[in-house]
Parts: structure tokens; sequence; C-alpha cells
């Protein structure tokens, strides 16, 4: 693999070299309140032909090509569009300055068309090139031809990033207790108990204008970061009323029209709600009781139903509007709802196995699940002139799963055979309130004040999980089953609960210390930045299990149960008979309170030391924080007084940075930084959960500590023409003390916790390029010229070091096998691959074919133990093909193919004798198709 992708950066260096050409370069610009003003994201092309480019920040464009006599176009919305004669001498530069007029138009409208543009791919690559921070975007525009339906799915695309699950992210080898998430600028909590970024999948890309992950740590950014910062930025009015219908349908080749098992719940759960149907009932005993009566507490439902899976469904309404209030005084407004749903299905064997490699456990699982994503957007901005903005979002997003899982086959504890179902609800919920502002004073802007502040709750539930465990004899029919009374944690109702809340301030000033007056305007040469934060986070964690006594049920029965109609037996009749007890068997271990306190300053200098050329960035960032956990162990009494567990640290994290612009389209960044990774809140409660039936435990550990890291990065960028980019850079990191999930000794062998252990190297390199085909291959035709190519590859290798024998000081002990291995979830090769169509279907009508692949080399899923080798996710390779077409001005249609391969999902064990699979499992193909209205 190593060689394919040194061969395709040597292939591709010779695609990019090119016979020398001439430069044509200068600035656009345009009177706006009595001043010429530059103009950004200006087109610029030279008619006939692919070669062009778009407008920077100060209205500058430079572009190379064949030496020859053009036109020169430049058109920009809301203004006459401008030809221009130029001829091209090879080796050398022709200017063309060019001042645009307006068409009698209200020229804020301008302001306007600039917002809106933000979403589009060249765009996204010009504001890269002029960031001063190792920085990836992807705009709405992107998203949309890839076919993401969430942000998931979105970062997929970008070098050096992939998903666990399809939800949790990974970037450069470095899981989620090594990134951060952001919302338009401010800190996010997350509603998954188990990680703290939340699960990108909560965002559909309906309400995303675009996406940006910084890989390099700058101070303005919280310091519990090694591998890349995710910033989601919602959608904003662009200045014009637009209202937007969309409505779609879909389906999934292994489970639309199938046999799909489900069960009674709520009346809202096709809205992904449960309206409460699954409360924990009124009268319940406390802990540690037995709960008698003539009538179960709980309601009858533990036998399943079954249905048809119907068609996916989703549906949106976007709008959005501006008013002029007063002279250069406008109010914007925008609000979106989205909603969508699918049925899926997924079978597959789960196993456990010996260093002799033979299977422990020997299960086949099946999961019927039904998912919703619903989400709600709310935004306001108030534009007091050009250099004054003040404004508000509210968001609203709700995530549900509701499964049926059946897990059935051996277990070595058993002579019988094994069956069990669990009926499992779950609902992540946030919301989120931010408010912002941005000031501007002196001249160009010399002084830029910003500030924001933010309110999020996030919520989980889990309630009224039922599992019911049965034995059986192979052969055997299923009402011939019976109960398996011997656990008796294994029949259980279970409910839990988790909120979190996070508020958020921060401002930030820059201003520009020495400046250098230039034919353009004025020039930064020292620029100072500086400001503060403040983040409050708590957690507050709860559950309560009831377990059934069914022995005397099964001596009542002694022909057998029914597996698929346990509500015979377990019923008011039966409980009032004395056939069956609950007993609440919630632990002193249940609840516990986290919290974490952040105080933070920050300052930086940026300095052109080649004024237009050379930039030196450096800085550090002051960062004070509190983190606590308060808890019980299992072990401890209900009566004991509660432990208390606290991280407090003052970190000082110093940056440095250099930005060598070597000409108009090349750019080299390096940087360097120290930073830290905090324990996620689930890491270090001491809480047991097991995910699913058969599944490993987990449980947090409250003695964990602050992991530091140090981190470097070079890169080159090459922009050859406006949306197009050839990247090539290298990282490295060292971690100190990283925090690492490690197997303890337990009977069982299957308990998970997490550990501080030793250190870890992460080095690695990343390649983008994304071209026209028109330009790449030399052909001037309408075909070539419609097609594009996007690829990115990174090439990673990482290392961890055990350190000495790991306890905890209840004795647990680490049970790895392998004392240096990979990170988990690192792959060692990454690729992402797209090509792109643009059709031309007359009379205004346009579409765009996309094919997208992409797969990650074998990666760490769990670290080996007891004398096993480690567990890997071997590579999934994914193909999706979306077409989209633009039918009239106002409707919009599109098709979405994805997982066309429907390649397994696999996860093998290394053992003395070789390797064994473990777990196996297909998700389908789906197929999509949606239209859209669009009135403005």
């Amino acid at each position: 693999m190593y060689r394919t992708l040194l061969f395709s950066l040597a292939l591709l260096g010779s695609l990019c070299a090119q016979a020398q050409k001439g430069t044509v370069t200068g600035t656009i610009t345009a009177p706006e309140a009595g001043k010429v003003q530059p103009m950004p994201f200006v087109n610029v092309l030279l008619k006939g032909t692919t070669a062009g480019a778009t407008t920077d920040l100060d209205g500058r464009f430079s572009f190379e090509a064949e030496p020859g006599a053009y036109t020169l176009l430049v058109s920009f919305v809301g203004y006459e569009p401008v030809e221009r004669p130029v001829t091209v001498t090879a080796g050398q530069t022709v200017r063309i300055d060019v001042e645009l007029k307006g068409q009698g138009i209200d020229m804020e409208e301008f302001e306007v068309v600039q917002v809106r543009d933000r979403e589009a791919e060249g765009v996204m690559l010009m504001e890269r090139r002029e960031a001063t921070t190792l920085v990836q975007n992807i705009g709405a525009q992107e998203l949309r031809k890839k076919g993401a339906s969430d942000v998931a799915e979105g970062v997929q695309k970008m070098v050096g990033l992939s998903t666990v699950g399809g939800r949790y992210l990974v970037v450069r080898g470095l899981g989620d207790r090594y990134n951060s998430a952001y919302l338009n600028g401010l800190p996010l909590p997350s509603p998954d108990p188990d990680t703290k970024v939340l699960p990108l999948d909560l965002f559909p890309t309906d309400i995303v204008e675009r996406i940006a992950v910084t890989k390099a740590f700058s101070p303005e950014l919280y310091g519990d970061f090694s591998g890349g910062a995710v910033d989601i930025a919602t959608k904003r009015a662009t200045g014009k009323s637009t209202l937007k219908v969309s409505l779609g349908s879909g389906m999934n080749t292994r489970s639309t029209f199938q046999d799909f098992r489900t069960y009674n719940g709520g009346a809202t759960d096709r809205w992904g709600i449960d309206d409460g149907t699954r409360a924990v009932p009124n009268g319940v005993l406390a802990q540690g009781s037995t709960i008698n009566g003539e009538r179960s507490p709980f309601p009858i439902n533990f036998s399943p139903t079954k249905r048809t899976a119907s068609p996916d469904l989703s549906f949106g309404i976007y709008g959005g509007t501006s008013v002029k209030l007063a002279e250069e005084v406008k109010l914007h407004f925008t609000g979106t709802i989205n909603h969508r749903n699918e049925y899926r299905y997924r079978s597959g064997a789960l196993r456990i196995i010996n260093t002799a490699n033979t299977a422990l456990i020997d299960y086949t699982s099946e999961t019927w699940s039904y998912n919703t994503q619903s989400s709600a957007l709310g935004s306001l901005a108030l534009d007091l002139g050009r250099r004054h903005t003040i404004g508000f979002n509210a968001i609203w997003l709700n995530l549900s799963s509701d499964d049926v899982r059946l897990t059935y086959g051996s277990h070595f504890d058993y002579q019988d055979m094994v069956y069990a179902r669990r009926f499992t609800f779950r609902e992540n919920r946030l919301f989120t309130q931010q408010v912002f502002g941005r000031h501007a004073f002196g001249i160009k802007d010399r002084l830029v004040i910003d500030w924001s502040g933010s309110s999020s709750a996030a919520k989980a539930t889990e309630p009224d999980r039922r599992q019911l465990v049965y034995l059986y004899n192979e052969g055997d029919a299923p009402e011939d089953y019976r109960f398996n009374a011997i656990d008796r944690l294994e029949n259980h109702r279970w409910y839990s609960g988790l909120v979190e809340d996070e508020t958020a301030a921060q401002v930030a000033i820059a201003y520009r210390l020495i400046q250098q007056e230039t034919e353009e305007g004025f020039r930064s040469i020292l620029t100072l930045r500086t400001g503060g934060q403040v983040k409050r986070k708590k957690r507050d964690f709860g559950y309560d299990i009831f377990s059934f006594n069914l022995q005397t049920l099964n001596a009542a029965n002694p022909d057998g149960i029914n597996v698929e109609t346990p509500d015979a037996y377990l019923n008011n009749t039966t409980y009032g008979a004395g056939l069956y007890s609950i007993n609440n068997v919630t632990g002193p271990e249940a609840d516990h309170f986290i919290s974490q306190d952040v105080n933070a300053a920050f300052m930086l200098a940026e300095y052109d030391i080649v004024p237009g050329k050379v930039k030196l960035m450096g800085g550090a960032r002051l960062e004070m924080g509190d983190q606590q956990v308060i808890y019980r162990r299992q072990s401890d009494s209900f009566f004991q007084p509660k432990r208390l567990a606290t991280i407090t640290s003052t970190d000082v994290l110093p940056y440095a940075a250099v930005k060598w612009d070597l000409n108009k389209t090349h750019v080299v960044r390096i940087n360097a930084s120290k930073t830290l990774s905090r324990p996620g809140f689930r890491e270090m409660a001491p809480f047991e959960y097991t995910e699913f039936f058969a599944g490993t435990k987990n449980i947090g550990n409250p003695e964990l500590r602050n992991g530091t890291n140090y981190n470097a990065d070079v890169r080159y960028e090459h922009f050859p023409a406006a949306g197009e980019l050839f990247a090539v850079g290298a990282f490295g990191k060292q971690l100190i003390d990283p925090i690492e999930k490690v197997a303890l000794a337990t009977a069982s062998g299957q308990l998970q916790s997490f550990r501080n252990t030793g250190s870890a190297q992460v080095m690695g390199i990343e390649l983008e390029y994304v071209r026209n085909i028109g330009r790449l291959v030399g052909r001037d035709s309408s075909f070539w010229n419609d097609l594009s190519v996007g690829m990115n590859a990174a090439l990673l290798h990482s290392e961890l070091r055990i350190g000495e024998a790991l306890t905890t000081s209840d004795g647990a002990a680490v049970v790895l096998t392998n004392e240096v291995r990979p990170l988990q979830g690192a792959a060692p090769y990454q690729l992402n691959f797209d090509l792109s169509y643009g059709l031309d279907l007359g009379n205004e009508r346009k579409g765009t074919i996309t094919l997208a692949y992409n797969v990650n080399g074998p990666r760490l899923f769990a670290a080996g133990a007891n004398g096993l080798g480690d567990q890997y996710e071997l590579p999934v390779n994914t193909l999706n093909l979306t077409l989209r077409a633009d039918l009239s001005k106002h409707w919009q249609a599109n098709i979405g193919l994805r997982n066309l391969l429907d390649a397994p999902f696999r996860v093998e064990q290394e053992t003395p004798n070789g390797t064994t699979l473990i777990s196996d499992f297909r998700i389908g193909t789906s197929i999509s198709a949606g239209i859209s209205y669009l009135l403005n």
C-alpha cells in the first residue's frame, strides 16, 4: 500500500508539471459608499478556456495560462460583466485591474451574495489559502454533491478524518478524547454518555453552511485536543427571501418491505420522541427492595410484534429573508425544520475465543432498528452598518434509535444454547442558544472585537430497556424454551438518564499594531490578538435496574416457554400468584455527578517578516481547568459518603507557526504546539455498563489524570486555479500519559477500563488533490471541462508503549497481551476518491453526477488480553453514487445510492495460531430520491 501511494504521488506530480506558462494577475474593485473598495469572490476567466480564478478578500486574483491572445471576462452578480483583451506571454506576468459598475442596484445586495457564496467549493479553498491556521473546509455545495446527509458523513470526505460506527470522530488516528466540537465557534456538549465529542450524525447537512476542521492548535482554541477541532457553521440568511420545501423517500436492500421485528412502544415513537410510556412506574420501592403486590407495577409488554418495514421518509422546510430597517441597518432571518427516518436490519456473527482459537461464545446476532433524526434551527442577525453585527441562534436536535436485538448460540458457561431478546429505545437530544457580535473600528477595520456566548443542554435517555434470556437445546421448537433463571440480572428492565449542561462565553480582540499603506489599502505588518474564555460544564447521570426472578415460573411451566409470547407468562395473574418477583437491584454506583470548569486567556502575534510573503505567528494560552467526579463504587454502601476525584491544573500551552507564500498559488505552512488530553466524563465515571447482550463490560476510572501532547505539522499547498488544490503534508505527535482503553483481570475476562498508559507517537503523511480534468489532460472541450476529480489519502503510523504494570486502588490489574501496539482507532492508511461530472440539460437546467469511494486500513478495535492478540476492524470499501439536477428555476431533484458494494464489516482477533473472524455483518445498499421546490 505504501508503494502504491508513493507511486500515486509521483504520478500526480508528473501530471501537475506544466509547460512554461504566463501569469495573469490584477485587482477587482467597485464603488461602495462613495469609495472604491476591493471586491472579493469575483469570478475571473479567460473566455473559451478553463483558466481563471476567484478574487480573494482583498479583491486580488492570479492564475497561470498558456501563451496566447484571449478575452478576460470578469463577472459578479449585480454588476455589469467586463471583457478586456489580454495577451499571455510565456514566463511573464500581465496585470489587469478592473473596476466594476453596478446595474442600478442597491449595493447592499453585494454583501448578501458574499454570505451565500461561502457555501461554494471555490470559496472554501480561497479561505483556506488565506488562513493562517491548518484548517480544512467543506461547504454545503460540496456536501450536497457528494451525497453527505449528515456531518459525520461529511467529515469522512476530508483527508485524515474518519468515523467509528458512522458517528464518532477520529482525526489522524486519534479518537474521541483528543478531539473537540464547536458550533459557530462555541464549544458543544455531548448527549452521548460515552463520548466527549457529540455524535456528528446528530447534525443534518440541511442546516450546515460549512464544516471546518482545524488540525493544529492555535491559542484561541480550547487546549484539550491534539487530533482536530470540528467547527460546524449553521446556515445564515442570504439577503433575499427564500423558501425551500423538500420531500424524499428511500429504501434499503436488507430491510425495506421485509419482515421487521418491533414491539409495543409509545404513541410518538415514529417521531423519535418517547411520550412517557417508558417512564419508571410510580410506587416502585427503593434500591435493594423486592417489589410485591397483586398487580405488576410495570406494563405487560415483553412480547415482540412483527410488521413490514416501510420505505424511508424525509422532509424539510427552509426559509430566510432580510428586512431593511434603516440606512445600512438590516435584520436577517433564517429558519429550517428537518426530519428523516429509516428502517434498518443487520445480522452477523459475534464470537469470543480463547488462545487455542476455540470459541467460548459463538452467537448469531440480528438487529432491527428504527432510526430518526430531527432538527430545527432559528437564526437572527442584525447588521448595524458594514462594521457592526449582533445575532442569535437557537438549535434543537433529536436523534433516536429503537432496536430489537436477538442474540442466540452457544456460551461456555451453559450446557444449553442461549437465546436473548432486548428492546432498546435511545434518545439523544441537544438544545443550544447562542448570542454573538462583531464590531470593527478604525480605518480598514484596524480594531476588531468578537464576542459570543452559549447555553446548551444535552440529554440522553435509555428508558425501559427490556431483556429476557432463555435456554434451549438445539432443535427445540420456540415453545420448548425456558427462562434463564440462573443469572437473574440477565432478565431485567433498565432505566437511565443523562443531562449535561454547558455554558460558555468568549471575547477576542484583534488590532493591527503596525500597518503599511499600499495602493490596495492597508497591509498588516504586526497584528496582536488576545482574549479570554470561560466554560462551565456539568453532567448528572443515573440509572435504575429491576431484575426478574423467574425460577418459580419455570417450574410452573415444565413443558417449556414460548419465546414469541412471554407476556402470556409475565402478567398480572402470574405476578399476583407469586410465580415471579421483581427486585430493584440498583447499586450504589448508579448515580454520579461530574463537572468541568475551564478559565482561559490567550495572546498571539502575527508578524509579516517579509510583507505579503512570510508571516510568523506565535503566542500562548493560559488554561486553568478543574474537573471533578462525585461517585460511589459498586462495593460501597448506600450509607457511605460519596467519594470525590479531582483533576486540577494550570497549563501554559505555547504555539508557533510560519506561513510562507511562495507566490499567489503556492503556500508552505509550519506549526508546532503543546496541548492537553483531559479524560472524558465517561472515562472517569466508575459505572459498569454492557452496551448489548454478550458485549464487553466497561467501567470508568476516577484516578485518571491529564495527558500532555506535543504536535508538529508542515504542509505545502498549491492552488493552480479556482476550485483546484494540490497539497501534501507531514505531521508528528508525542503523547505523554495517553489515556487508552485496557482489559482488567476478572473471572469473566470481559471487563475494560481506562488508564494513563506510558507514551505514544503518531506520525503520518497527507495528500490532497482537486482538479478539473480539462486542465489536467490539456483538453479544452465541454466534456473534459465538466469533469473533475478529488482525492485525498493519508499514511499513518502510531505506536503506544505501555508503562509499568498498571493497577488501580481497588487492585484490578491490567492484563494486556501486547505492550507495544497502535493507538485504538488508528488506521495505517485512508483513501477518499470522487469523480464528478457536470451536465448541461439545456434551458437553464443543469445536473451533477458524483461517484465517491472511501476506505480505511485495518484499525485497532480492541486491545488483546490474557494471551490473545489485538482485535482489528478490517477495511470496508464504500462506494456512493449521487445524481443531482436543477430541473428548472424552482425545482430540484436528487437520487442517491449509498454503500453500493455492501461490503462486510468485519473484526478479526489475533491468536497464537493466526487470526479468527469474531464479528461479521452487512448493512445493505440504500437508495434514496428527493425533490425540492425553491421559491425566491
